[in-house]
C-alpha cells in the first residue's frame, strides 16, 4: 500500500511541451496550483517530506510530453535534503542570503521580490537558482506563487534560447515543515547541456561546462519571452 504521495500537477490544459510555451498568466495560475498542493501536503499528519520537480523533455527524464510538474510527500527523510537542512542550520549565516549578498555579475533577474543568480559553486553546469530577495525560511502564505511562475516562465525560455537546450529540470529546495528558519527557499532551474557519466555518478564530482560569469552573460542578453 502506499505510504507516501505522488501527484502529476498538468501546468495547463493547452497542449504543450515547455514551461517557456506557456502565458505568462498561464504560468502564474500553475504555480498557485503547486503552491495549493505543497500546502496540502505539508500538512499531511504523517510527516511527509515534500518535494516539487519537473522533468522538461526527454532528455531531462520526462516520460510525457505535456508540460506537467510533479509532486512527491516521501514518507522517509530523504539524504541529500536531510544534508541540506543540516548545513543551513550549521552555518554561521543563511547560506542563500550570502549568496545573494556577493551574486554580483552573475545576477541574472529580478523582481517582485525574487532574485535570479547562478550560484558561485552549481550544482550542474548552467544552473541559475531563483530565491526570495529578503530571506523567508519556508515556502508558505508570504510566498507570491503567481510571480514565481512568472518569473521560471522567463528564466527557462532563456535558458533554453542561450544554451539551445530546451530540455531542462526545475526542482523546489523548501525546508521540512518544522525545519530551521535559518533555511531559505529556492529554485534551481538546470538546463540539460550532457548526460551524467562515470564522475559525476561515481565519484560526486560536477564537471562544470561553463563559468558561473559566463551563463549570467548569456541568460542575461537573451530576451524573455512574448
Amino acid at each position: 500500500p502506499a505510504e507516501g504521495v505522488h501527484e502529476v500537477n498538468v501546468n495547463t490544459p493547452r497542449h504543450v511541451g515547455r514551461i517557456a510555451d506557456l502565458s505568462a498568466e498561464e504560468a502564474a495560475r500553475a504555480a498557485g496550483a503547486w503552491s495549493e498542493r505543497l500546502e496540502a501536503i505539508a500538512g499531511d499528519p504523517r510527516d511527509l517530506w515534500p518535494f516539487l520537480f519537473l522533468n522538461q523533455g526527454a532528455e531531462a527524464g520526462a516520460s510525457l510530453e505535456h508540460t506537467h510538474a510533479q509532486l512527491v510527500g516521501l514518507p522517509f527523510a530523504p539524504p541529500h535534503l536531510v544534508a541540506r537542512e543540516r548545513a543551513f542550520a550549521e552555518a554561521g549565516r543563511c547560506p542563500v542570503c550570502a549568496e545573494l549578498a556577493m551574486a554580483g555579475e552573475r545576477a541574472v533577474a529580478e523582481g517582485e521580490g525574487l532574485v535570479a543568480y547562478v550560484p558561485e559553486v552549481p550544482p550542474l553546469s548552467g544552473t541559475v537558482r531563483v530565491a526570495p530577495a529578503r530571506h523567508a525560511p519556508a515556502w508558505g502564505p508570504e510566498t507570491d506563487p503567481a510571480a514565481v511562475g512568472r518569473l521560471v516562465r522567463r528564466l527557462l525560455a532563456r535558458l533554453g534560447a542561450a544554451f539551445d537546450a530546451p530540455a531542462a529540470n526545475l526542482w523546489l529546495y523548501a525546508r521540512h515543515p518544522g525545519g530551521t528558519d535559518r533555511y531559505h527557499w529556492h529554485l534551481d532551474a538546470v538546463p540539460r547541456l550532457g548526460t551524467l557519466a562515470g564522475l559525476e555518478l561515481g565519484a560526486g564530482v560536477i564537471a562544470a561546462a561553463h563559468a558561473p560569469e559566463a551563463v549570467a552573460e548569456r541568460v542575461r542578453a537573451e530576451p524573455d519571452p512574448v
